[in-house]
C-alpha cells in the first residue's frame, strides 16, 4: 500500500497526573499519533509508523477503526507497549516515567527506533513528506541518504526530542543531523538551549543565520516558519478553548511539513498549522481525524 505521506516516531500510553493531582489513565500518546493527526487533517494518505507490544491494538484499535487509519505501519517488536505516568508541574514543565522501569526505555530502544529497515517497505518515488522525531544519536541519520535514492522527491521533517536539542553534549550531532533534512521544528525553550540564546529575537536570529527551514513553535504565542531570511509569525488561534494542550507541537510540526511540501505560502504554512495544534488543544488525547482545508 503506497502513501503520500509518513507519520513515524514512539507510540505511548500516558497516565497523567495534572498539576492539580487530578489524574487520568490510558490515554494515547506519543509523537507518532498526534503527527499522523496532524497530516491528517489535510490529507488521507498518511501511514502511522510506529512499534508497540501485542497490547498496541488493545488501545489504539478504536482510534484507528473509528478514523480509518491504516495498520500496516505498526511494529508489535516491543514485549509491551510503552506505558508511563506523566506528571505535569504547575509551571509547565513535565517528568515521564515507565510503568515498566527506569530501564525500559533504554532496554527496548532498538525495538522501538525508526529504521530504513521499518521505512522500506512504503518509501518509492512517490512518497511526498517524512515527519521524524528521532533522537540525535539513532542511526536513521546514518541512512538518510539510502532513504532520499528510494524516494528522491520526499521531504524530511526532524523534530529533535526536548532531551536532544537541550542536551549541550548533543550540540554537535543535532546540528549535523539538522543539514540532513530538510526542515525542522523545535519549540522556543528547545531553540534557547540549542541556541544557546536567550530572547525570542536572538534565538529567531541565529535560526535564520543556520539557513535551514525552521518551524519554530511558540506555546500561547503561536508559531513563526523562519526560511530564506524571512520570518512569518501568527498568533496562537482560540488558546483560552484549549483543554489538553499535549501533542499539541507533534500536530502542528506535523501539519507545518505537509504545508510546506506543498508548496503553501508562509503565512498559510502558520495559520494552518496552527489550526491544526488548535483543534488538537480543544480534545483530550489525539483529536478525531477531521479536514481543516
Amino acid at each position: 500500500m503506497s502513501f503520500d505521506y509518513i507519520a513515524s516516531g514512539i507510540s505511548i500510553i500516558n497516565d497523567i497526573e495534572y498539576a492539580d493531582h487530578s489524574l487520568v489513565k490510558g490515554r494515547l500518546g506519543g509523537c507518532a499519533v498526534f503527527a499522523c493527526s496532524g497530516i491528517r487533517c489535510f490529507s488521507d494518505s498518511v501511514l502511522f509508523l510506529s512499534s508497540g507490544g501485542p497490547d498496541f491494538f488493545d488501545y489504539y484499535g478504536r482510534y484507528f477503526e473509528e478514523n480509518k487509519i491504516a495498520r500496516d505501519g505498526i511494529y508489535l517488536s516491543l514485549p509491551h507497549t510503552h506505558h508511563t505516568l506523566l506528571k505535569y508541574e504547575k509551571d509547565g514543565s513535565w517528568k515521564e516515567t515507565s510503568v515498566y522501569g527506569t530501564d525500559y526505555f533504554e532496554t527496548q530502544s532498538e525495538n522501538n527506533r525508526t529504521s530504513l529497515e521499518k521505512l522500506r517497505p512504503f518509501l518509492n518515488k512517490k512518497t511526498r513528506g517524512l515527519y521524524l522525531d528521532s533522537s540525535a544519536q539513532e542511526r536513521i541519520f546514518e541512512e538518510i541518504q539510502e532513504i532520499r535514492k528510494l524516494s528522491p522527491d520526499m521531504r524530511i521533517l526532524w523534530e529533535p526530542p526536548t532531551f536532544s536539542s537541550k542536551d549541550p553534549l548533543m550540540h554537535d550531532r543535532v546540528l549535523e543531523n539538522l543539514h540532513k533534512v530538510d526542515i525542522y521544528s523545535m519549540n522556543l525553550d528547545e531553540a534557547a538551549s540549542f541556541f544557546n540564546r536567550k530572547g525570542r529575537e536572538e534565538i529567531i536570529a541565529s535560526i535564520t543565520e543556520l539557513g535551514i527551514p525552521c518551524f519554530l513553535r511558540e506555546g500561547e504565542n503561536g508559531s513563526s516558519f523562519i526560511n530564506n531570511g524571512e520570518v512569518t509569525s501568527h498568533p496562537a488561534i482560540e488558546p483560552e478553548k484549549a483543554v489538553d494542550v499535549t501533542g499539541c507541537g507533534n500536530t502542528s510540526a506535523a501539519a507545518a511539513l505537509y504545508l510546506y511540501r506543498e508548496g503553501y505560502d508562509p503565512k498559510d504554512i502558520v495559520y494552518y498549522a496552527n489550526l491544526a495544534a488548535s483543534h488538537c488543544a480543544l480534545h483530550e488525547g489525539p483529536p478525531s481525524v477531521e479536514k481543516i482545508l
